[in-house]
């Protein structure tokens, strides 16, 4: 058997179109016996050394580089084995994951490789299942690389360096009463988690009870962050009382009138305009820009 071919991922887990049957029926669901290789019965040769050869086995750069890899020769497997894998979540108190098309639903506990996570990691939606507070921790051994797009965790507890691993590249993340811990054991505060996830540009944070992260700073310290004007979506749930919602509501109206100005100014400075120019005021806007940008409107076939 080849090695698993890795899909495009959709683009959101909610809307994920899932290749199963509509009964559910367990032989739909592929043993992990298919995952396993046939060991190559003959030599290798190569026109590049063989240190090379071997180098680029066990140092691929990216997933797309060690599919092709794998798919050009199966050397490069038995030299590094790892399954890649498009889907990742628990279910029925299993890890399962989706690796192709064909390939979905299977169960990890027998698979004798490790896994490279791309795409979609998903831990917390299955109702069916108890979720342990270490159950991610104790699976990481089990992960070469991670570049997950879009990260869910509920009711987990990680090291710092558990969840650098894990989220530190991904562009999407769901938490729920999360718990990350320093080194030293202690939890750390919200501002750092956000810190942690430089490259996130959706964050969806659901609160425990009696949260600890939050403090009377947390917010100034939050506001400090460059990687805060990159959020497209920042939503917080079960939001405890010492944050500052009045600094951070200021903020977030400061950062929307900014970009506001900006359109503005843009279209003031435009010479030609292949669209009509839409007409844009608030509050605190400046009265000659406001006039300015009405004559801009009124030039091209628009009266506000």
């Amino acid at each position: 058997m080849d090695t698993p071919e890795s899909e495009d991922p959709a683009t959101s887990p909610s809307n994920l179109k899932r290749k199963r049957s509509a009964s559910g029926d367990a032989s739909d669901v592929i043993p992990a016996k298919r995952l396993r290789f046939i060991a190559p019965n003959h030599r290798y040769d190569f026109d590049f050394p063989d240190s090379v050869i071997y180098y680029v086995a066990k140092n691929p750069t990216s997933a797309k580089l060690y599919k092709k890899l794998t798919e050009a020769c199966r050397y490069f497997f038995w030299k590094n084995p790892i399954l890649l894998i498009d889907y990742l979540f628990y279910k029925n108190n299993e890890m399962k994951a989706d690796f192709s098309e064909s390939e979905y639903e299977i169960c990890l506990k027998n698979v004798p490789y490790k896994f490279w996570v791309s795409g979609y990691c998903l831990i917390g939606s299955d109702v069916n299942s108890v979720y342990e507070k270490e159950l991610v921790s104790s699976f990481l051994p089990r992960i070469y690389r991670c570049q997950i797009e879009q990260l869910t965790l509920r009711n987990q507890k990680l090291t710092i360096d558990e969840f650098l691993f894990l989220a530190a590249k991904t562009g999407r993340v769901c938490f729920t009463d999360l718990t990350v811990v320093n080194r030293d054991g202690k939890e750390i505060a919200f501002e750092k988690l956000v810190e942690l996830i430089p490259e996130a540009r959706s964050l969806d944070h659901y609160f425990k009870d009696n949260d600890k992260t939050v403090t009377a700073k947390t917010v100034e310290e939050l506001l400090k962050l460059p990687s805060l004007q990159n959020f497209n979506v920042f939503r917080l749930f079960n939001v405890p009382e010492a944050f500052d919602v009045e600094t951070f509501f200021a903020h977030i109206k400061a950062k929307i009138q900014g970009r506001l100005e900006a359109i503005v100014d843009e279209l003031i400075e435009a010479e030609t305009f292949d669209y009509i120019p839409p007409f844009i005021s608030y509050p605190e806007m400046d009265d000659e820009k406001c006039l300015e940008l009405s004559e801009v409107c009124r030039e091209n076939y628009w009266w506000p």
